[in-house]
This record gives structure tokens, sequence and C-alpha cells, in this order.
């Protein structure tokens, strides 16, 4: 039976010793860093494979690998193959090999979450564990989307920025801005945080002080529950605790004396 992906072999928290392939390996090859270091040789490169950092390598691509450094090489691993397996490749647009530098928590948590479902060996379980590979595969290429800068702020930042500009006067939360980027909060969240090492709601936050000094330092005819109001927060007593948690002063005292 053809099986557009099958499973070849699989483990995790494997000690590695060194491995020399001349001839490389018959499937494609995914090997991840769960601690330690290795170094990994192919294609006339000398690679330093860190924790959480994986590279996949094509069929029959020369490669040798061996643990560097005072502490053993653990790692995980995937071999898999099939009918598609060359049409996932050109997918991923993988040459020799794709290195990846960041392996996204749920690329980290996939091989020990499904190694179970590779035990069986029979043709009732073969196309279930290929969807799975094909979801490694997705994971992958999602990955890659997850740490190019250009996908991020098109698709995820930007409209998070403009949302928060034109409607920090209003309620806001999560749910929200997810709405706005069509996408997840969870993932969303760490694409934004990634990017400006806070949350967009810290960010909304940070936002609504930076405007609500403005209005202090430009507009004496407002009081300050007025301010408050302005910039979203519709309780006087939490719009001046955030503000000096923000700025170590009261919004009265800065307007005062700044």
């Amino acid at each position: 039976m053809k099986i557009p992906l099958y499973c070849d072999s699989i483990g995790y928290d494997w000690n590695q010793p060194p491995i020399h392939r001349l001839n490389g390996y018959y499937a494609y090859h995914w090997l991840q860093t769960e601690s330690g270091m290795g170094m990994v040789n192919l294609d006339h490169q000398h690679i330093l494979l860190k924790r959480n950092q994986g590279i996949l390598c094509r069929p029959r691509v020369p490669h040798e690998y061996h643990p560097t450094g005072s502490e053993p090489w653990k790692v995980s691993f995937l071999s898999f193959d099939g009918t598609i397996a060359n049409d996932m490749a050109h997918f991923l647009k993988l040459n020799q090999f794709l290195l990846v530098q960041a392996v996204s928590p749920e690329l980290t948590a996939f091989i020990p979450q499904t190694f179970n479902q590779f035990k069986p060996n029979d043709n009732l379980s073969l196309p279930d564990q290929s969807i799975q590979i094909y979801k490694f595969i997705m994971l992958l290429k999602q990955n890659e989307l997850l740490n190019t800068k250009q996908f991020q702020s098109s698709t995820i930042t930007s409209p998070i920025l403009a949302y928060i500009s034109n409607h920090f006067a209003e309620p806001i939360s999560n749910q929200d801005l997810s709405k706005v980027t069509s996408y997840s909060v969870t993932y969303q969240n760490r694409v934004f945080k990634r990017l400006f090492k806070m949350t967009p709601l810290e960010y909304l936050n940070q936002y609504r002080m930076k405007k609500a000094k403005e209005l202090l330092l430009t507009n004496a005819a407002l009081e300050v529950h007025e301010v408050g109001i302005k910039v979203g927060f519709h309780d006087t007593s939490h719009f001046i605790d955030q503000f000096k948690k923000f700025y170590q002063t009261t919004p009265s005292h800065f307007r005062k004396y700044i």
C-alpha cells in the first residue's frame, strides 16, 4: 500500500552518539537538540545545533554529526518518506537541508506528544500516522512564518498597532485583536511579544499612558477623570493607579509640577 507520508523512525530524550553517513540517510530526517549541543557537518558547512534548534535533511545528503561540549547531547528525531514527501519538501523550500534557529513550543512538543501513535505497525494505523507527519510539516512551515519579520509585521503586528491607535479610548480585549488579525490569541500574542517584548494589552496600556500624558500637558481644561475617559479608563481610580505605576506620580501631581 502506497502511503502519502510514513514514519521511518521517531524518538526523543535520546543520547545522540556520533553518526557518519557518507551516503546520507535514505529518508527525510529531522534532528532537534533538547539539551547539550551537537556539531552537524553537511554540504561543506559546520553547524552547531544548540538547544531548541533543529535541522531537516533531504535523503541521500552525505552528513555527519557528533556531540560537542561538556554535557550529553540529547535530541529528538523523526525520519519519514512517502509518495508526497518530495512535494512537501518543495512546499518547505527545502534544498539540501533546512536549519531552524528557533523551534516553536508546538514543534518541540510534537514528537513527545505523538510518539505512541507511531508504535503500531499495521495498515489501520498508517493513515493516521501519515496525517500526523503532515501536521509536523505544517508546524515546520508555521515555525518559519513565525520567525519571518515581514510576515509578522504585515499580518499581525501592523493590524494590532493600527487598531490600538484608532480605538485606544474603547474597551479592547485579546479577543478583539484576534478578530483583527484572524489568528488565535496565543499565536498573535507570541508573535507580538517576540517583536515588542510585551503583549498587545501591555502595549495598549503603555499607549494609553502616553496619550494621557499628552492630554495633561496640552489641555489644562480637562479634569483628571475626563482625561482617563478619553484614553479608555472609565474608572478614575484605576486610571490614577495605572498612571502612578507608569510615571511614579499621580496625574494631578504630574500636571502641577511638570
